[in-house]
């Protein structure tokens, strides 16, 4: 923030807290008094206790979408021997059924890769491997345990109230979470769980965000910042005397 006043500094900068925004951009009808708000995206995961469109306990899970498919591209390399990308392990995290079955996709399908050989003269040939939905599970899972601890932890730092009004209202998943992700939190946590789906394009422009702050921007608009200018009359004349359309000043006789 402090950047962009210094970049634009007639710019009108307004703070909308992550969760809150993601929150408002579900669209909840009704909204709960209270939640806890688990938002993911690329690189990380956000938590937090939301009351009253206010965040009052909170924390982030470094990882995201990209450390669980991290995760499957090191197993891939460790047990299979599959040299894969990143985007092919997310889509297997997807649907390859991991917590639940992909609503898209009836069966897993195979991830596609390169072998990894002891040749290095010649490119690897291709390869691939279908991971099953246990075997899945059991590396995703371990993966999104932080997430787990962090729900834990926020829920441990806000106050008894609002912990009780928050653990009635449950979990609200947004961002792009596996299938099953709420499930899976609550079997984990004991709350109970939503997921918002992310539009198909989620996972690089995450929409119930952006709705989120648009939102709260349209509830309460930032209220424009008026500087106020004094005009430094000295100066002025200085400047008129310059340009020789005033008489130069006599130093010694009295301002009038």
């Amino acid at each position: 923030m402090d950047k962009v006043q210094e970049l634009w500094p007639a710019a009108v900068v307004t703070v909308v807290d992550e969760a809150v925004a993601a929150l408002a951009g579900a669209g909840l009808d009704p909204e709960p008094s209270a939640c806890v708000v688990v938002h993911q995206d690329g690189l990380r995961t956000s938590v937090a206790v939301v009351a009253g469109r206010e965040a009052i306990a909170g924390g982030l899970a470094t990882g995201g979408t990209r450390g669980l498919a991290q995760a499957v591209v090191e197993h891939l390399q460790a047990e299979h021997r599959l040299d894969a990308g990143l985007e092919q392990a997310w889509a297997a995290v997807v649907h390859g059924g991991a917590f639940a079955p992909s609503p898209t996709v009836p069966t897993p399908g195979p991830v596609l890769g390169a072998m990894i050989t002891e040749d290095r003269v010649f490119p690897a040939p291709p390869g691939k491997v279908t991971l099953s939905p246990t075997e899945l599970r059991a590396v995703v899972a371990p993966a999104y345990q932080p997430v787990v601890g962090l729900v834990e932890q926020v829920l441990r730092e806000a106050p008894p109230e609002t912990v009780r009004q928050a653990t009635a209202g449950g979990l609200l998943l947004t961002g792009p979470h596996p299938p099953g992700a709420e499930d899976h939190l609550t079997d984990l946590t004991g709350l109970p769980a939503r997921r918002v789906v992310e539009p198909k394009a989620g996972h690089h422009r995450l929409q119930v965000l952006l709705d989120g702050v648009a939102r709260l921007l349209a509830e309460k608009p930032p209220a424009p910042v008026i500087a106020e200018h004094r005009t430094d009359l000295a100066e002025k004349l200085q400047l008129l005397e310059k340009l020789g359309l005033r008489p130069p000043r006599d130093l010694n006789a009295d301002d009038r």
